[in-house]
Protein backbone atom coordinates (compact mmCIF):
# COMPACT_ATOMS: atom_id res chain seq x y z
CA UNK A 1 0.00 0.00 0.00
CA UNK A 2 2.68 2.31 0.89
CA UNK A 3 3.76 2.36 -3.09
CA UNK A 4 0.87 4.30 -4.10
CA UNK A 5 1.44 7.66 -1.55
CA UNK A 6 5.15 7.16 -3.00
CA UNK A 7 4.84 7.59 -6.14
CA UNK A 8 1.86 10.14 -5.76
CA UNK A 9 4.18 12.28 -3.88
CA UNK A 10 6.84 12.05 -5.86
CA UNK A 11 5.64 12.74 -9.14
CA UNK A 12 3.49 15.62 -7.89
CA UNK A 13 7.08 17.19 -5.84
CA UNK A 14 8.67 16.50 -8.88
CA UNK A 15 5.91 19.13 -11.02
CA UNK A 16 8.24 22.51 -9.51
CA UNK A 17 10.36 22.02 -12.19
CA UNK A 18 7.35 23.42 -14.40
CA UNK A 19 6.87 26.48 -12.63
CA UNK A 20 7.23 29.61 -14.65
CA UNK A 21 5.86 33.05 -14.29
CA UNK A 22 2.49 33.38 -15.98
CA UNK A 23 2.38 35.07 -18.84
CA UNK A 24 -0.63 35.59 -21.34
CA UNK A 25 -4.11 34.11 -20.62
CA UNK A 26 -5.89 30.90 -20.14
CA UNK A 27 -8.94 30.44 -22.74
CA UNK A 28 -8.97 26.72 -22.71
CA UNK A 29 -8.12 23.85 -20.49
CA UNK A 30 -4.28 23.65 -22.28
CA UNK A 31 -2.34 26.81 -21.02
CA UNK A 32 -0.08 29.19 -23.19
CA UNK A 33 2.68 31.30 -22.21
CA UNK A 34 2.23 30.83 -18.27
CA UNK A 35 1.53 27.88 -15.51
CA UNK A 36 -0.74 27.03 -13.20
CA UNK A 37 -1.41 24.82 -10.26
CA UNK A 38 -4.42 23.16 -9.22
CA UNK A 39 -5.81 21.17 -6.30
CA UNK A 40 -8.95 19.34 -5.67
CA UNK A 41 -10.87 16.46 -3.75
CA UNK A 42 -14.37 14.70 -3.91
CA UNK A 43 -15.44 11.15 -4.28
CA UNK A 44 -14.49 8.36 -6.35
CA UNK A 45 -16.54 5.49 -7.18
CA UNK A 46 -15.12 2.06 -8.01
CA UNK A 47 -17.03 -1.07 -8.36
CA UNK A 48 -14.57 -4.31 -7.84
CA UNK A 49 -14.89 -7.70 -8.60
CA UNK A 50 -17.15 -9.90 -6.11
CA UNK A 51 -15.24 -11.52 -3.24
CA UNK A 52 -16.62 -15.28 -3.84
CA UNK A 53 -14.61 -17.52 -1.41
CA UNK A 54 -17.58 -19.64 0.70
CA UNK A 55 -18.88 -22.66 -1.41
CA UNK A 56 -21.96 -24.14 -0.77
CA UNK A 57 -23.52 -27.61 -2.22
CA UNK A 58 -24.27 -31.09 -1.34
CA UNK A 59 -20.22 -32.11 -1.94
CA UNK A 60 -17.20 -29.45 -2.44
CA UNK A 61 -16.96 -30.91 -5.98
CA UNK A 62 -20.20 -29.90 -7.29
CA UNK A 63 -20.40 -26.88 -4.77
CA UNK A 64 -21.03 -23.42 -6.38
CA UNK A 65 -19.15 -20.46 -4.81
CA UNK A 66 -21.11 -17.38 -2.60
CA UNK A 67 -21.03 -13.79 -3.33
CA UNK A 68 -19.59 -12.61 0.08
CA UNK A 69 -18.94 -9.13 -1.06
CA UNK A 70 -21.58 -6.55 -2.81
CA UNK A 71 -19.62 -4.66 -5.43
CA UNK A 72 -22.18 -1.96 -7.02
CA UNK A 73 -21.89 1.75 -7.60
CA UNK A 74 -22.35 2.08 -3.84
CA UNK A 75 -18.84 1.35 -3.70
CA UNK A 76 -17.10 5.26 -3.14
CA UNK A 77 -14.33 6.83 -1.19
CA UNK A 78 -12.79 9.88 -0.52
CA UNK A 79 -10.70 11.24 -3.64
CA UNK A 80 -7.79 14.02 -3.60
CA UNK A 81 -5.75 15.05 -6.71
CA UNK A 82 -3.14 18.04 -7.83
CA UNK A 83 -0.86 18.93 -10.75
CA UNK A 84 0.58 21.99 -12.47
CA UNK A 85 0.70 22.64 -16.19
CA UNK A 86 2.87 25.01 -18.05
CA UNK A 87 3.71 26.64 -21.29
CA UNK A 88 6.61 24.74 -23.24
CA UNK A 89 6.49 27.07 -26.09
CA UNK A 90 6.21 26.20 -30.12
CA UNK A 91 7.13 22.76 -31.60
CA UNK A 92 7.09 23.51 -35.17
CA UNK A 93 3.26 24.75 -35.75
CA UNK A 94 1.92 23.78 -32.75
CA UNK A 95 1.68 25.72 -29.27
CA UNK A 96 2.91 23.03 -26.34
CA UNK A 97 2.11 22.44 -23.10
CA UNK A 98 3.38 20.08 -20.25
CA UNK A 99 1.74 18.84 -17.34
CA UNK A 100 2.61 16.60 -14.63
CA UNK A 101 -0.35 15.67 -12.18
CA UNK A 102 -1.52 12.57 -9.89
CA UNK A 103 -4.90 10.89 -7.64
CA UNK A 104 -5.32 8.94 -5.00
CA UNK A 105 -8.57 7.44 -3.24
CA UNK A 106 -9.56 4.98 -1.01
CA UNK A 107 -12.76 2.87 -0.66
CA UNK A 108 -13.56 0.90 1.87
CA UNK A 109 -16.91 -1.93 2.13
CA UNK A 110 -17.35 -4.62 4.80
CA UNK A 111 -20.00 -6.97 4.05
CA UNK A 112 -21.51 -10.30 6.19
CA UNK A 113 -23.17 -12.94 4.60
CA UNK A 114 -25.09 -16.50 5.58
CA UNK A 115 -24.85 -19.46 4.19
CA UNK A 116 -27.67 -21.84 5.66
CA UNK A 117 -29.50 -24.88 6.17
CA UNK A 118 -27.23 -26.54 3.61
CA UNK A 119 -23.52 -28.04 3.67
CA UNK A 120 -20.96 -24.82 3.60
CA UNK A 121 -17.22 -25.34 2.30
CA UNK A 122 -14.58 -23.33 2.92
CA UNK A 123 -11.27 -24.13 0.86
CA UNK A 124 -7.77 -22.91 2.00
CA UNK A 125 -5.79 -21.07 -0.68
CA UNK A 126 -3.87 -24.27 -1.63
CA UNK A 127 -7.09 -26.51 -2.24
CA UNK A 128 -8.01 -27.82 1.18
CA UNK A 129 -11.14 -28.31 1.38
CA UNK A 130 -13.03 -27.75 5.28
CA UNK A 131 -16.33 -29.40 5.32
CA UNK A 132 -19.26 -27.30 7.47
CA UNK A 133 -23.12 -28.38 8.31
CA UNK A 134 -26.22 -26.65 8.78
CA UNK A 135 -27.22 -24.26 11.07
CA UNK A 136 -25.16 -21.37 9.69
CA UNK A 137 -21.79 -20.41 8.30
CA UNK A 138 -21.16 -16.45 8.53
CA UNK A 139 -18.22 -14.69 6.61
CA UNK A 140 -17.75 -10.84 7.33
CA UNK A 141 -15.71 -9.28 4.29
CA UNK A 142 -13.82 -6.31 4.86
CA UNK A 143 -12.03 -4.49 1.46
CA UNK A 144 -9.41 -1.68 1.76
CA UNK A 145 -8.54 -0.78 -1.60
CA UNK A 146 -6.49 2.36 -2.44
CA UNK A 147 -6.88 3.73 -6.24
CA UNK A 148 -4.04 5.93 -7.30
CA UNK A 149 -2.17 7.40 -10.10
CA UNK A 150 0.61 9.95 -11.70
CA UNK A 151 0.70 10.85 -15.36
CA UNK A 152 3.40 13.10 -17.41
CA UNK A 153 1.35 14.59 -20.50
CA UNK A 154 1.73 16.80 -23.21
CA UNK A 155 -0.83 19.03 -25.17
CA UNK A 156 -0.25 20.30 -28.74
CA UNK A 157 -2.74 22.98 -29.32
CA UNK A 158 -4.10 23.18 -32.60
CA UNK A 159 -4.74 26.88 -33.35
CA UNK A 160 -4.08 30.01 -31.62
CA UNK A 161 -5.99 30.83 -27.83
CA UNK A 162 -9.60 31.10 -28.11
CA UNK A 163 -11.92 33.75 -25.76
CA UNK A 164 -15.13 32.88 -27.82
CA UNK A 165 -17.39 30.25 -26.82
CA UNK A 166 -17.91 27.22 -29.62
CA UNK A 167 -21.46 26.83 -30.70
CA UNK A 168 -20.66 23.04 -29.70
CA UNK A 169 -17.59 21.95 -29.98
CA UNK A 170 -13.98 22.95 -30.57
CA UNK A 171 -11.12 21.28 -30.77
CA UNK A 172 -8.04 22.30 -28.95
CA UNK A 173 -5.60 20.44 -28.46
CA UNK A 174 -4.21 16.37 -29.12
CA UNK A 175 -2.62 14.86 -26.25
CA UNK A 176 -0.10 12.29 -25.72
CA UNK A 177 0.83 10.94 -21.94
CA UNK A 178 2.36 8.82 -19.96
CA UNK A 179 0.36 6.59 -17.04
CA UNK A 180 1.52 4.96 -14.30
CA UNK A 181 -1.18 3.95 -11.82
CA UNK A 182 -2.59 1.31 -9.39
CA UNK A 183 -5.12 -1.08 -7.91
CA UNK A 184 -4.38 -2.38 -4.10
CA UNK A 185 -6.78 -4.08 -2.07
CA UNK A 186 -6.59 -5.74 1.37
CA UNK A 187 -9.18 -8.09 1.83
CA UNK A 188 -9.91 -9.98 5.07
CA UNK A 189 -12.93 -12.29 5.71
CA UNK A 190 -13.50 -14.00 8.85
CA UNK A 191 -15.76 -17.03 9.34
CA UNK A 192 -17.85 -17.88 12.35
CA UNK A 193 -20.03 -21.19 12.72
CA UNK A 194 -22.26 -21.73 15.59
CA UNK A 195 -21.06 -18.85 17.16
CA UNK A 196 -17.40 -19.55 16.96
CA UNK A 197 -14.57 -18.20 14.77
CA UNK A 198 -13.73 -20.86 12.52
CA UNK A 199 -11.47 -19.53 9.41
CA UNK A 200 -9.85 -16.00 9.21
CA UNK A 201 -8.33 -15.42 5.59
CA UNK A 202 -5.88 -12.33 4.77
CA UNK A 203 -5.04 -11.45 1.19
CA UNK A 204 -3.65 -8.43 -0.40
CA UNK A 205 -4.25 -7.76 -4.08
CA UNK A 206 -2.26 -5.33 -5.68
CA UNK A 207 -2.22 -4.45 -9.50
CA UNK A 208 0.00 -1.80 -11.08
CA UNK A 209 -0.65 -0.60 -15.06
CA UNK A 210 2.27 1.48 -16.74
CA UNK A 211 1.10 2.86 -20.45
CA UNK A 212 0.75 5.27 -22.56
CA UNK A 213 -2.45 6.90 -24.09
CA UNK A 214 -3.35 9.28 -26.71
CA UNK A 215 -6.30 11.46 -26.90
CA UNK A 216 -7.74 15.07 -27.77
CA UNK A 217 -9.72 17.49 -25.92
CA UNK A 218 -11.44 21.56 -26.51
CA UNK A 219 -14.65 23.32 -25.36
CA UNK A 220 -18.13 22.31 -26.27
CA UNK A 221 -21.12 24.72 -24.81
CA UNK A 222 -24.43 24.93 -23.69
CA UNK A 223 -24.83 28.02 -25.06
CA UNK A 224 -27.25 26.81 -27.93
CA UNK A 225 -29.96 25.41 -25.32
CA UNK A 226 -32.09 28.50 -24.69
CA UNK A 227 -33.55 29.52 -21.14
CA UNK A 228 -37.28 28.82 -21.02
CA UNK A 229 -39.40 31.76 -20.01
CA UNK A 230 -39.96 35.25 -21.85
CA UNK A 231 -38.24 37.31 -19.47
CA UNK A 232 -34.92 35.71 -20.56
CA UNK A 233 -36.04 35.25 -24.00
CA UNK A 234 -32.54 36.11 -25.80
CA UNK A 235 -29.55 36.12 -23.24
CA UNK A 236 -28.60 32.48 -24.16
CA UNK A 237 -28.11 29.62 -22.46
CA UNK A 238 -28.20 28.69 -18.74
CA UNK A 239 -24.34 28.01 -18.42
CA UNK A 240 -23.78 31.64 -20.36
CA UNK A 241 -25.97 33.25 -17.93
CA UNK A 242 -23.81 31.71 -14.96
CA UNK A 243 -20.91 32.39 -16.56
CA UNK A 244 -19.54 28.70 -16.74
CA UNK A 245 -17.30 27.12 -19.13
CA UNK A 246 -17.11 23.83 -20.06
CA UNK A 247 -14.56 21.52 -21.62
CA UNK A 248 -14.04 17.81 -22.10
CA UNK A 249 -10.90 15.70 -22.54
CA UNK A 250 -10.88 11.75 -24.25
CA UNK A 251 -7.81 9.16 -23.91
CA UNK A 252 -6.94 5.92 -25.10
CA UNK A 253 -3.96 3.55 -24.05
CA UNK A 254 -2.46 0.55 -23.60
CA UNK A 255 -1.51 -0.63 -20.22
CA UNK A 256 0.98 -3.45 -19.21
CA UNK A 257 -1.02 -4.50 -15.89
CA UNK A 258 1.15 -6.39 -13.30
CA UNK A 259 -0.41 -8.69 -10.48
CA UNK A 260 1.03 -9.52 -7.23
CA UNK A 261 -1.02 -11.72 -4.98
CA UNK A 262 -0.60 -12.90 -1.47
CA UNK A 263 -3.03 -14.90 0.63
CA UNK A 264 -2.70 -16.49 4.59
CA UNK A 265 -5.12 -18.84 5.52
CA UNK A 266 -5.80 -20.37 9.24
CA UNK A 267 -8.59 -22.58 11.01
CA UNK A 268 -8.58 -23.71 14.24
CA UNK A 269 -10.30 -27.07 13.77
CA UNK A 270 -9.00 -30.36 13.80
CA UNK A 271 -6.44 -29.04 15.88
CA UNK A 272 -5.36 -26.05 13.70
CA UNK A 273 -4.16 -26.05 9.69
CA UNK A 274 -2.75 -22.36 7.96
CA UNK A 275 -1.66 -21.99 4.51
CA UNK A 276 0.03 -19.35 2.48
CA UNK A 277 -0.02 -18.63 -1.17
CA UNK A 278 1.97 -16.22 -3.75
CA UNK A 279 1.02 -15.47 -7.01
CA UNK A 280 1.48 -13.27 -10.17
CA UNK A 281 -0.29 -12.37 -13.24
CA UNK A 282 0.72 -10.29 -16.58
CA UNK A 283 -1.76 -9.18 -18.18
CA UNK A 284 -2.46 -5.91 -21.32
CA UNK A 285 -5.00 -3.99 -20.42
CA UNK A 286 -6.87 -1.14 -22.04
CA UNK A 287 -8.15 1.89 -20.08
CA UNK A 288 -10.59 4.57 -21.73
CA UNK A 289 -10.66 7.93 -20.58
CA UNK A 290 -13.20 10.95 -20.74
CA UNK A 291 -12.94 13.96 -18.86
CA UNK A 292 -15.61 16.39 -18.40
CA UNK A 293 -15.13 20.29 -16.58
CA UNK A 294 -17.24 23.20 -15.84
CA UNK A 295 -15.26 25.76 -15.07
CA UNK A 296 -16.40 29.32 -13.46
CA UNK A 297 -13.33 32.07 -12.95
CA UNK A 298 -13.65 33.81 -10.02
CA UNK A 299 -10.55 36.56 -10.63
CA UNK A 300 -7.85 37.45 -12.83
CA UNK A 301 -5.67 34.56 -11.74
CA UNK A 302 -7.93 32.06 -9.89
CA UNK A 303 -11.24 29.74 -11.20
CA UNK A 304 -12.86 26.66 -9.68
CA UNK A 305 -13.58 23.39 -11.47
CA UNK A 306 -16.08 20.64 -10.94
CA UNK A 307 -14.19 17.89 -12.75
CA UNK A 308 -15.22 14.22 -13.77
CA UNK A 309 -13.40 11.40 -14.89
CA UNK A 310 -15.10 8.27 -16.36
CA UNK A 311 -13.33 5.60 -16.26
CA UNK A 312 -13.08 1.76 -18.39
CA UNK A 313 -10.09 -0.73 -17.46
CA UNK A 314 -10.54 -3.69 -19.56
CA UNK A 315 -8.43 -5.73 -17.02
CA UNK A 316 -8.75 -5.77 -12.95
CA UNK A 317 -8.14 -8.75 -11.17
CA UNK A 318 -10.52 -11.05 -9.92
CA UNK A 319 -9.41 -14.25 -8.10
CA UNK A 320 -11.09 -18.14 -8.31
CA UNK A 321 -10.67 -19.67 -5.12
CA UNK A 322 -9.23 -23.33 -5.10
CA UNK A 323 -11.57 -25.60 -5.17
CA UNK A 324 -10.82 -29.97 -5.01
CA UNK A 325 -9.45 -30.04 -8.47
CA UNK A 326 -7.05 -26.29 -8.33
CA UNK A 327 -5.23 -24.45 -6.08
CA UNK A 328 -6.47 -20.61 -5.99
CA UNK A 329 -5.57 -18.68 -9.27
CA UNK A 330 -5.66 -15.00 -11.03
CA UNK A 331 -8.19 -13.92 -13.41
CA UNK A 332 -9.41 -10.96 -14.49
CA UNK A 333 -12.63 -8.36 -15.28
CA UNK A 334 -13.12 -5.16 -16.51
CA UNK A 335 -14.73 -2.44 -14.71
CA UNK A 336 -16.12 1.10 -14.72
CA UNK A 337 -14.34 3.86 -12.40
CA UNK A 338 -16.18 7.52 -11.98
CA UNK A 339 -14.22 10.29 -10.01
CA UNK A 340 -15.25 13.57 -9.17
CA UNK A 341 -13.13 16.48 -7.60
CA UNK A 342 -13.79 20.10 -6.96
CA UNK A 343 -10.76 21.91 -7.99
CA UNK A 344 -9.07 24.87 -7.25
CA UNK A 345 -7.21 26.66 -10.09
CA UNK A 346 -4.44 29.22 -9.57
CA UNK A 347 -2.25 31.14 -12.37
CA UNK A 348 1.50 31.17 -10.93
CA UNK A 349 3.71 34.77 -11.08
CA UNK A 350 2.61 38.27 -10.90
CA UNK A 351 0.46 38.53 -14.08
CA UNK A 352 -2.87 37.54 -15.10
CA UNK A 353 -3.87 34.25 -16.06
CA UNK A 354 -7.70 35.12 -17.06
CA UNK A 355 -9.29 38.19 -18.00
CA UNK A 356 -10.97 40.03 -15.52
CA UNK A 357 -14.14 38.07 -14.72
CA UNK A 358 -17.57 38.75 -16.33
Amino acid sequence: MQRSSFVVVAALAGTAAFAQPAAAQDFTTATYGGSRIWAGGGVQFLSLPDIRFVGKGSTPATARRQRNSESDWLDFGGAAGGGIETALGWWGNHRVSGSVKGFWANLEDDDTSACRNQTCFVFDPTGVDIVFGPPTLQTRTSRDADYWGAQAELKFATGAPQEVKPNVYRNDYWIAGFDVRGIDQSNRLRGRFNGAQIYNYNETLDTTYYGGYVGFGGEYSFGFVPIIGSALKGSGGLFDRLGLRTYINATAGLYSADTDYNGRYFTPVGGGFSSALSQSNDELAFIGTISLETRKQIGTRTSLSLWTDYEYISSVPEMRYANTQRPTRIDDDSVFATRTMLRLNIGLGSQQLYPPPP
